[in-house]
């Protein structure tokens, strides 16, 4: 059985179809296709003996470097496009038991023609002409929701071949888990999650982007069962990953405009499922930071860091994982349950799992429990040790470099004590350059992975469990970012360390070992956002990030004294804002307000303050720019502060304190920088003296003000003085 084959196109039968194929078979057909054309198959007919009888499919010749994938079972699988002109196929079956095989219509494909992409179960096609620039359209029949796009386009890629712009969507029913998801970015979780998930859970996420881009997952949480609930993950390479277990699984990148997830659970355990963010990279993405500008990815150059994984198979053996480039492989034994390791030659640092286990996943098909491992040239990084320290990225606060390969180590010199870091400030290339922090010094080895970080935001402190952290940095081909700056220091074991307190809050706690609890509220006039209390866990990482506390953009003060800040004073107040406060005080008395900070974009963000509650009301100062405006006291006994921002650039904001006096008192002048005041009563006639310090002298003002009636109001009779 088997043989080569030429043509445009033709037919492949298992031997005796359909009346079943003999035992111990072992054929191989090898479809051969003009240069630069492509072969399909498309299945007419295919059963084979589930699991102990299969077809595997190759990319070109029937080598291992080649395979495709495994197919065994009852169900049609949808059609195959080979990416060069040699197709191949190998029919294995056993001694026992066998099907009626399969028949397939294999077809050559000009450079122009994407072929025929196939029908989803439940599913209905409409259109049948394949070539570049035709377009087809797929829907779903009664009680059954198209998930993926609706319409595919054949086009022409980077490499002058014809391909569809989006997978083949699936049929799911009305009240199955998953979706469709769009957008630049967004969060993937299993049903309930942080919750336990359902069993017999059947969910199918497809990401859908467009064409030329490339979409980067990276997971935050992972826990199921191990070899019985799995998620698949197709649109990468290999074209299929599986993933079980409880640890946390390298980031995965598409080669495709698309990826597709499937989250499987049996009848049996539950766990917390799975959590992990998406981002979609635009084909052409220029980030400018002041320095170089770098064309964004595309399906010629995108490579993976991920290379070999659960390719799904029905058999005892899992495919061969090769070795790691300037690495090697110990162990040839790929039958389940057997382990193979991995190392790297000295100078490059291992990038994914020490060793790699052949197990079975949901009884459905052989994979490996991680991908074989790569070894990149270590291009930065350093041994550390305690009791602490500062290091950074390469350039920080410059654009860090691309296709970096950091890794640092911290010891404790106290072997009875363990690593706290925390990120004095921290920004990557979200979804494609990564920090991952790890317990222990094997670096790369998943098991140990505490966090692994992109974008800018981190948790407050991250914890070692052991004597030993370790960090890897890894960037890719383009555009990067300013990278970070970590501080490092020994703490007790069995601790979570000091998270602090939020600007502008109060703590409750001061105990940071395993099971304390922390709580936070927030100073009057603020409110608290995130968690009211967080607590040390096992692990030692606090259960979240402590809160912040926010100036609200409206709101009416009525206490004697306060604050009143600008949004997220000090670090920019943000664009396109109309923030209205009112200070009220008790008819007959006035309001003073002292400027200690103020920096707004200059004639295009203001503050207007004016001496009243209504928008009407006079206007007693409008200010813009850098310079601290002077003291400013109201007529009445309201105050109303009306902050615009524009929808470009922001400065630092501002920071104004207030107090409330009587109609019959002057204004608190507060007790200058340097000199001693002597006098407290600032009623009507009364007297205050300031004497500078010894080696100061008075730079303004007269050594004695006093509180007088002029023109009608009550104020001091000049501004208080200052010594310098």
């Amino acid at each position: 059985c088997g043989g080569t084959l030429k043509g445009l196109n033709g037919t492949i039968e298992s031997p005796g179809f359909p009346y079943g194929y003999p035992n111990g078979a072992n054929c191989t057909w090898v479809i051969i296709a003009e240069e630069r054309n492509r072969i399909q198959i498309v299945f007419q007919s295919f059963a084979l003996e589930e699991e102990y009888d299969y077809l595997s499919l190759y990319d070109g010749h029937p080598h291992p470097a080649n395979f495709r994938t495994r197919l065994t079972g009852f169900h049609l699988p949808p059609p195959v496009t080979s990416t060069k002109s040699v197709f191949s196929l190998r029919l294995t079956s056993d001694f026992a038991v066998s099907a009626h095989g399969f028949k397939v219509y294999y077809e050559e494909l000009q450079s122009s023609s994407c072929g025929n992409p196939g029908v989803p179960p439940k599913g209905i096609l409409y259109g049948t002409r394949f070539d570049v620039g035709d377009k087809i359209r797929y829907s779903c029949v009664t009680g059954y929701i198209l998930d993926g796009h609706p319409q595919l386009t054949c086009i022409a890629n980077s490499v002058s071949t014809a391909s569809w712009d989006f997978p083949v969507p699936i049929c799911r029913a009305e009240d199955a888990c998953g979706g469709t998801m769009r957008g630049s970015s967004g969060i993937i979780s299993s049903p309930n999650f942080p919750n336990e998930y359902h069993n017999n859970a059947d969910c199918t996420w497809t990401i859908v982007a467009e064409p030329g881009d490339t979409i980067s997952l990276i997971f935050t949480d992972f826990q199921m069962e191990e070899k019985y609930d799995y998620l698949e993950i197709e649109g990468s390479e290999p074209p299929t990953i599986g993933i079980s277990g409880m640890n946390i699984p390298p980031p995965v990148i598409s080669n495709k405009n698309w990826l597709r997830l499937h989250f499987v659970t049996d009848n049996n355990h539950r766990y917390r499922g799975f959590s992990a963010h998406y981002q979609v990279k635009k084909a052409i993405d220029f980030k400018s930071r002041g320095f170089k500008l770098f064309p964004g990815k595309d399906n010629s150059n995108k490579f993976s860091i991920l290379n070999e994984g659960g390719i799904k198979q029905a058999s005892n053996l899992c495919p061969d994982p090769g070795e790691p480039e300037n690495g090697k492989r110990i162990g040839s034994d790929f039958s389940l349950g057997a382990t193979v390791q991995f190392s790297c030659d000295e100078d490059y640092v291992l990038q994914g799992s020490k060793s790699i286990t052949c197990q079975r996943i949901a009884e459905v098909f052989a994979a490996w429990s991680d991908h074989r491992p790569v070894c990149k040239v270590k291009t930065c990084g350093s041994n550390l040790q305690g009791p602490g320290g500062t290091f950074t990225s390469p350039n920080f606060p410059f654009q860090y470099d691309s296709n970096a390969q950091c890794v640092w180590v911290i010891t404790a010199i106290n072997t009875n004590k363990v690593i706290q870091i925390n990120f004095e400030e921290f920004d990557l290339e979200i979804g494609y350059d990564t920090l991952t922090i790890g317990d222990g010094g094997e670096v790369g080895d998943p098991k140990t992975v505490l966090q692994v970080l992109t974008g800018s935001f981190v948790p407050d402190l991250i914890v070692s469990l052991s004597n030993q952290m370790w960090l890897h940095l890894q960037t890719d081909e383009s555009v990067g970012s300013i990278g970070f700056k970590v501080s490092y220091k020994e703490i007790e074991k069995e601790s979570c360390g000091d998270p602090g307190t939020p600007l502008y809050g109060i703590r409750e706690g001061d105990g940071f070992s395993n099971r304390d609890v922390l709580r936070f509220e927030c100073q009057f006039g603020f409110e608290l956002i995130g968690e009211k209390s967080i607590i040390c866990q096992e692990n030692n990482q606090w259960s979240a990030n402590i809160p912040i506390c926010i100036f609200p953009c409206l709101s009416n003060f009525t206490a004697p004294m306060g604050t009143v800040l600008s949004p997220d004073y000090p670090e920019g107040y943000g664009n396109n804002l109309n923030c209205i406060w009112t200070i009220i005080s008790d008819p007959g008395s006035r309001i003073h307000l002292s400027f200690n900070d103020f920096d707004l974009e200059s004639q295009f963000d203001f503050l207007a303050v004016k001496d009243g509650d209504s928008p009407d009301s006079p206007i007693l100062g409008t200010f813009t720019g850098a310079e601290v405006p002077s003291h400013l006291t109201s007529n009445g006994h309201i105050l109303r502060l009306e902050f615009q921002a524009d929808h470009s650039m922001s400065g630092r904001g501002f920071n104004i304190t207030y107090n409330t006096f009587g109609h019959n008192e002057c204004p608190d002048p507060g007790v200058p920088i340097n000199a001693r005041r002597f006098g407290d009563n600032f009623q009507l006639g009364s007297s205050i003296s300031v004497i500078c310090e010894e080696g100061f002298i008075k730079t303004q003002g007269t050594e004695t003000i006093t509180c007088m009636l002029m023109d009608g109001k009550v104020m001091w009779s000049g501004p208080i003085p200052k010594c310098g």
